[in-house]
C-alpha cells in the first residue's frame, strides 16, 4: 500500500500525455492517475446533463472502462480532456436517444394499443387491445410488473416507487424500461396472432 501510494505521488507530476503513453502500455497507476484527475469533473458533468446521480456514475465508469479495454489501440492526439468530455458526451446522449424512443411508448398504455393499428385495416376495439395488454402485463415477473403497474397506472414516480418498494431508484428505473421492451415485442407478436386473417 505504502509504495503504492508512492507511485501515485510520482504519477501526479507527470503530464496527461505521459500518462497516456504508460496507459497503452498497460500500467494500472498511470489509469489511476488518470482517473483520479477527471472522474469527478466528469460526473459532475454528466449528472448535469443526466440529472441522474446513478446513471451519471455509470457513464463515466463505462467511459473509463472503454478506455483501459481499449488503451493499446488508443490513438489520441492532443489534450485528453476534451477526448474524455467527447466520449462522455457521445455516452449521454446516446442515452437520451435511448430514453426517446422508450418514452414513445411509456407515456401511458395507450401508446400500445396504437401498435396494433398497422396489422389490419379496421380499427380494433378498445376492449380487445385492452384485454391483450393487460393479459401480457399480467405475464411479467412479479417485481417487475408491480414497478410497470406503479408507474403507469399510479403514475407514481421512480423515486416514489423506490421508497415504496425499499429499493433504489436505478432499479426501479431498469425494472421499467425492461417491462417496455417485453412488452413492446410479445403485445405486437399477441396483436398479430390474435388478428391474423384465417
Amino acid at each position: 500500500m505504502f509504495i503504492f501510494e508512492i507511485q501515485m505521488d510520482a504519477y501526479q507530476q507527470i503530464s496527461d500525455t505521459e500518462l497516456l503513453q504508460l496507459l497503452q502500455k498497460g500500467d494500472r497507476v498511470a489509469f489511476a492517475e488518470l482517473f483520479q484527475r477527471y472522474h469527478q469533473a466528469l460526473y459532475l458533468h454528466a449528472k448535469k446533463m443526466l440529472r441522474d446521480s446513478d446513471e451519471a456514475k455509470d457513464v463515466v465508469q463505462e467511459v473509463f472502462a472503454a478506455i483501459w479495454s481499449k488503451r493499446e489501440t488508443l490513438a489520441l492526439s492532443g489534450e485528453v480532456a476534451p477526448y474524455l468530455y467527447g466520449a462522455t458526451r457521445n455516452r449521454i446522449l446516446n442515452i437520451m436517444a435511448h430514453q426517446q424512443v422508450v418514452s414513445k411508448y411509456a407515456d401511458s398504455i395507450t401508446a400500445f394499443m396504437e401498435l396494433g393499428v398497422s396489422y389490419t385495416e379496421d380499427q380494433f376495439r378498445e376492449k380487445e387491445l385492452a384485454q391483450i395488454i393487460e393479459r401480457e402485463i399480467a405475464s411479467l415477473p412479479d417485481k417487475m410488473r408491480e414497478v410497470f403497474e406503479l408507474s403507469r397506472k399510479e403514475e407514481l414516480s421512480y423515486k416514489e416507487i423506490a421508497e415504496r418498494l425499499n429499493i433504489s431508484e436505478h432499479t426501479v428505473k431498469k425494472q421499467a424500461q425492461r417491462a417496455l421492451k417485453i412488452l413492446r415485442l410479445k403485445i405486437r407478436v399477441a396483436l398479430f396472432i390474435h388478428f391474423l386473417p384465417f
